[in-house]
C-alpha cells in the first residue's frame, strides 16, 4: 500500500471553562469523535525476512468516541465548575506495540469538581479535585496524565489526558500566579510506574505583558518500573518574552533532574518566531534549538534525561517530527534544530513546512559501537483546514532520512516515509 492514510481526530474540550464566560444554563454537553487509517512505509529498521523480502511497513486502524458533560454556575462571587467525560478508543490491524495493534479500552477521562473565587484583577483562588487534565505552562514537562496506546489503543488520537487523580490549588492576580498540585498518572497496565508528582509553580507577568518569568519545583515517587524517578527532584525555569515593538516572540526553558547517581540530567531549549503580520498569508518563521542530556557511559551516574509527560502544543511540539518524534525518538539523548515556516492563506487554512536536524548527545549510549552523533534529518508538510462548523481536516506528509548513527547501529540507510489525512468532529449544545 502507498504511504497514504486517512484519520479523524477531534481535540478534547478544555479541562476548565474560561474565567467567567458562563451561559444562562449551567449545563453544557457534547461529543467528540475520531476514526482513522494509518500507513507507515518502511517503518522498521531492519528486514527480518530478507528472502523473500518482508513487509517493512505498519498499517493500523484507530477510532474513538468521547461524550462529555460540563457544569458551570456563578453563585455570588464564586464560580462552581465540574466535568465528566468518557472515551472508548480502539486500534486494530498491524500496529506496533507502541500504537497498540488489536487493542481497545473504555475509561473515564475527566471527572472533577472545583470552584473559582474572586477575579484576576483583585485576586482569584481556584481549586479543582478529581480526574483532572492539569498542564504546567506550555506542556514541556507536565501535560499528558493518561497513557494511551499499547493495550489501551488510541496512541495517535490520544483522546484522554486527565490524571487518575489530581488536586490543584491556584492563586492568580494581574501580575502573579502561584499554584500547587498533586498528580497521580493513569498509566498503561503493562508499564505502570505508579508515578505521583507533588509540586508548585510560580509565574510573573510584567505590567506591559511583554515578559513572563516562571519557576517550578516538584518531586516524584514511583515503583521499581521507573525506579530512577523514585525520589527525584525536578527544577524548572522558564521565560517568555516579546521584548521589542515588533511581532517577535522569544522563549526559553531549562530543566534540572536530580536523584543521586540514578538521575543527574539537564534539558533546555530556546525558540524564537517572527510573524509578518501585514503581509499576505501572514507568514511566520520559527527556529528552535533543544538539548536533552544522554547518559555518559564513562561515568557511574545516569545522565539520561527523562522527558516525563509532555503534551501536544502544535505541530513539532513536543513530539519533534511526525516520524521520529512520534515513533522512534523521545526528548532524551537528543540535540535538535527545528526550522518552521507557517502561512495562513485564508482564515480557514493554515499550512507550513517543518525541518528537523537530529543529533545524539552521547552516541555511545545510543547503541553499542555507535560513534557518530548524526541521527537523522526530517521534513514535514502539514495543512489544517476548517471549512465549516464541527469538522476540521488536516493533511501531513513526512520523510525522514537516517544518519550515520542509525547506519552504525542498525545498518539502516533507507528513508522513512509517512503521510496522513485526518478529519475531526466535535459537537456541543452551545
Amino acid at each position: 500500500m502507498s504511504g497514504f492514510c486517512i484519520a479523524w481526530l477531534a481535540l478534547p474540550a478544555s479541562a476548565i471553562a474560561a474565567d467567567d464566560d458562563l451561559s444562562s444554563s449551567p449545563w453544557s454537553y457534547g461529543v467528540d469523535g475520531a476514526a482513522g487509517y494509518f500507513n507507515f512505509r518502511d517503518s522498521l529498521y531492519v528486514d527480518h525476512e530478507p528472502d523473500p523480502p518482508g513487509d517493512l511497513g505498519d498499517n493500523w486502524l484507530e477510532f474513538f468516541v468521547k461524550p462529555w458533560v460540563e457544569y458551570n454556575k456563578q453563585v455570588g462571587n464564586t464560580a462552581w465548575f465540574a466535568k465528566a467525560s468518557w472515551a472508548y478508543a480502539k486500534t486494530d490491524d498491524d500496529a506496533s506495540e507502541i500504537s497498540g495493534g488489536g487493542a481497545d479500552s473504555a475509561d473515564f477521562d475527566d471527572l472533577y469538581i472545583g470552584f473559582r473565587n474572586g477575579s484576576i484583577e483583585n485576586g482569584s483562588i481556584k481549586v479543582a479535585v478529581g480526574r483532572y487534565a492539569y498542564e504546567m505552562a506550555h506542556g514541556f514537562l507536565i501535560s499528558d496524565g493518561y497513557a494511551d496506546g499499547g493495550s489501551r489503543g488510541g496512541y495517535w488520537s490520544n483522546p484522554r489526558q486527565a490524571w487518575a487523580f489530581g488536586a490543584h490549588v491556584q492563586y492568580q492576580n494581574s501580575g502573579h500566579l502561584l499554584e500547587t498540585f498533586y498528580l497521580d498518572r493513569d498509566e498503561r497496565p503493562e508499564s505502570d510506574g505508579d508515578t505521583r508528582i507533588t509540586g508548585m509553580n510560580y509565574e510573573w507577568l510584567a505590567p506591559d505583558e511583554r515578559w513572563n518569568l516562571a519557576a517550578a519545583y516538584f518531586g516524584l515517587s514511583t515503583n521499581d518500573f521507573r525506579g530512577h524517578l523514585d525520589g527525584a527532584r525536578v527544577y524548572n525555569l522558564r521565560a517568555f518574552a516579546k521584548p521589542f515593538a515588533i511581532p517577535l516572540n522569544i522563549e526559553a526553558e531549562f530543566v534540572r533532574e536530580e536523584n543521586g547517581d540514578v538521575l543527574d540530567a539537564n534539558a533546555w531549549y530556546v525558540m524564537a518566531d517572527y510573524t509578518w503580520e501585514d503581509s499576505r498569508w501572514q507568514p511566520s518563521l520559527q527556529y528552535r534549538y533543544s538539548h536533552s542530556d544522554g547518559d555518559d557511559p564513562d561515568t557511574p551516574a545516569n545522565e539520561n534525561y527523562d522527558p516525563l509527560f509532555p503534551g501536544f502544543r502544535d505541530w513539532g511540539t513536543w513530539w519533534q517530527g511526525e516520524i521520529a518524534g512520534e515513533y522512534f525518538l523521545s526528548n532524551s539523548n537528543l540535540k535538535s534544530h527545528m526550522l518552521r515556516l507557517h502561512t495562513q492563506p485564508t482564515d480557514k487554512i493554515g499550512t507550513g513546512f517543518i525541518f528537523f536536524d537530529y543529533k545524539l548527545d552521547q552516541p555511545g549510549s545510543y547503541q553499542g559501537g555507535v560513534t557518530s552523533s548524526s541521527l537523522a534529518q526530517e521534513i514535514n508538510w502539514y495543512m489544517d483546514w476548517s471549512p465549516f462548523d464541527h469538522f476540521s481536516f488536516s493533511f501531513v506528509l513526512a520523510r525522514n532520512q537516517p544518519g550515520q548513527a542509525v547506519e552504525e547501529a542498525f545498518g539502516r540507510t533507507k528513508a522513512f516515509q509517512y503521510a496522513m489525512i485526518y478529519v475531526g468532529f466535535s459537537a456541543a449544545n452551545n
